[in-house]
């Protein structure tokens, strides 16, 4: 009889698991055919609406702005199908641009609600919406509070209006840094550090209580050079001195709205509910709903920009996240030798494509896997021009992908260089027997046997071999950077040593050649190939949430684990995922990277 109910409970129970893995499948089904159709259906009933003559165009900032857009199938619905309300930068910049030259739109109104963007994305939209201003239209933008970054892009309005009870942040910039020096004593874990490079902070945090000297120098440098060009941006459309700009800073005196206004930060103190009155005026509009056109339902028009129906392609292929060698699963956020050497070849391969441009926002990762997608690259070379556009970061192995390039674009605030390696090796031997009762008992038939072994500290010898991995992989940036830089070994090396730079110092390092945005890098690459009109096509693709859901499924261990790291810890994830790494492998891997995150806002 038991058995009986065994058995018929394990029935139920499979038949409940099937129904809800079917459930899943359908519903994935069905949403990869509402996609279809409501993206061909938008396509057709976009392409028929027409604007209403002295418009304004409403962009609100909200949520993250991406490179590169990326929806979480799991937060997914319906209603997103219908109205998609991603921020993505070269999206926005083109959008803005089109609307530039749309005989339709008066004028663009920007409303700011938190958001967050880097200091480079701020940076290249700051520059679209200048544009957007030379050709004769306006902008206005409101908030109820404004962060410096937001103030930053808000700067270059014609009207900056702020709510009564909002305030205005300014206050200079800083970057902080956690040390886990004293933790990991605690824990009796013993970190072995090897590094080639004296600005080659990465290693840092495990091994001191502060930050040395060179990383306080290379820190500073590059803060004053984003707040001299902030303040350089903001005094030419404020028209407010760079000097009275700082003092300000200083004695944290924007303190409310009115003394935002009194100091000629703001133009106007004033509730939301009045502005769109005050914009229908302003175009002379009669019609009090249809005046004003949303920018995701406008955005459809950034296509205009190029020719959509050329046979000329320029490539963009967006490098995003930490550079690793394999990953368990999909996880779209790093950069993996075998995904990416899967899309150069695409291109290279694609007849169509006359021109790559890479847009590379990494801080570096695996050397390695760093070499391998160097190499690819100088074979993509080969057979057509490889342009390069820097965002947010292009430092250590973000640097390496890229100095192979003929042509290296930089935003004025991006973070590059790093040149340099280190490894780290664990010791727990203190841990395990001190803490824990552990003992491990070994018998082997060599000396060094036991070589990378976690349990027991690195001998001299050991510590020689590694240092001779390390001194190699760095040898061979230097010859990467040299080769693709035209410049002298022994120079890269000078600037090299794993120091960071700011973009404007790296060109005048001659370590990129240009200022310049994204789309400043794509006109670059026509140019190249002689092509005044032609279509662009950016990799990778976006998955529909069919394949999302798909690959989901497919997840590893490994991938779950760095998914739960990265929204448990934050900015502190690529300190941990480092020791992870290291501990994993019973070795040290060899690094390229920047592992901390330099934020301005």
């Amino acid at each position: 009889m038991k058995q009986f109910f065994g058995g018929c409970l394990g029935a139920f129970f499979g038949v409940v698991v099937g129904f809800i893995i079917l459930a899943i499948v359908l519903f994935a089904a069905i949403t990869k055919s509402v996609t279809d159709a409501i993206d061909s259906k938008q396509v057709k009933v976009e392409s028929k609406e027409s604007i209403e003559k002295n418009a304004v165009l409403k962009l609100e900032l909200k949520g993250e702005i991406k490179d590169v857009a990326r929806k979480d199938v799991w937060n997914f619905n319906f209603r997103e199908l219908l109205d998609d309300k991603d921020l993505v930068l070269s999206q926005m910049v083109r959008t803005i641009e089109v609307a530039a030259k749309d005989e339709n739109i008066r004028g663009l109104y920007i409303r700011i609600y938190p958001f967050s963007a880097s200091v480079s994305q701020l940076e290249e939209l700051r520059k679209a919406l200048q544009t957007f201003k030379k050709s004769g239209k306006w902008i206005y933008v409101y908030a109820d509070n404004y962060f410096q970054g937001d103030y930053y892009l808000a700067s270059v309005a014609d009207k900056i209006i702020l709510n009564p009870q909002g305030h205005l942040m300014w206050k200079g910039l800083a970057s902080q840094i956690s040390f886990f020096k004293k933790m990991l004593e605690k824990l009796d874990i013993q970190v072995q550090i090897f590094r080639h490079g004296k600005f080659k902070s990465a290693v840092e945090p495990f091994m001191l209580d502060k930050m040395s000297e060179e990383n306080r120098q290379q820190m500073r440098s590059i803060l004053n050079s984003v707040w001299g060009e902030m303040l350089e941006k903001i005094s030419e459309s404020r028209h407010i001195s760079k000097e009275k700009l700082h003092q300000l800073a200083n004695e944290l005196a924007i303190k409310d709205a009115e003394s935002a206004l009194q100091n000629k930060f703001i133009d106007v103190i004033a509730d939301e509910q009045n502005i769109e009155k005050t914009l229908q005026k302003l175009v002379n509009s009669e019609d009090n709903k249809n005046f004003v056109v949303n920018y995701h339902k406008y955005k459809k028009k950034a296509n205009e920009k190029y020719d959509e129906d050329n046979a000329n392609k320029i490539a963009v292929i967006y490098a995003g996240g930490q550079i690793i060698d394999y990953i368990d699963g999909t996880d779209d956020e790093v950069i993996v030798p075998s995904k990416f050497l899967k899309l150069i070849d695409k291109v290279k391969e694609d007849k169509k494509v006359k021109a790559v441009v890479i847009r590379v926002n990494s801080p570096g990762g695996s050397a390695f896997a760093s070499e391998t997608i160097w190499q690819a690259i100088e074979k993509l070379k080969k057979k057509k021009p490889v342009i390069v556009s820097f965002g947010e970061v292009a430092a250590s192995g973000g640097y390496y992908i890229s100095c192979g390039a003929d042509y290296i674009f930089t935003d004025h605030n991006t973070i590059t260089g790093s040149i340099g390696v280190f490894g780290m090796l664990p010791n727990i031997q203190n841990l395990m027997q001190k803490d824990l009762g552990i003992y491990v008992d070994t018998v082997k038939t060599n000396t060094y046997a036991d070589f990378m072994s976690v349990q027991r500290p690195v001998q001299p010898r050991e510590y020689e071999v590694i240092m001779h991995s390390i001194e190699k992989v760095y040898d061979t940036f230097l010859d990467r950077v040299s080769k693709g830089r035209k410049l002298d070994k022994s120079y890269v090396d000078n600037i090299g040593q794993g120091r960071v730079w700011s973009g404007a110092d790296a060109v005048k390092l001659k370590l990129a050649d240009e200022i310049g945005t994204l789309e400043d890098a794509i006109a670059f690459a026509a140019k190249k190939v002689n092509l005044e009109k032609f279509d662009v096509v950016e990799y990778p693709k976006a998955k529909d949430p069919f394949q999302q859901l798909m690959e989901s499924f497919n997840q590893e261990e490994d991938a779950l684990q760095e998914k739960w790291m990265k929204a448990q810890l934050g900015k502190e994830y690529k300190n941990v995922w480092i020791l992870k790494q290291s501990l994993k492998q019973h070795q040290p891997q060899y690094f390229t990277l920047l592992p901390y995150e330099i934020s301005f806002f």
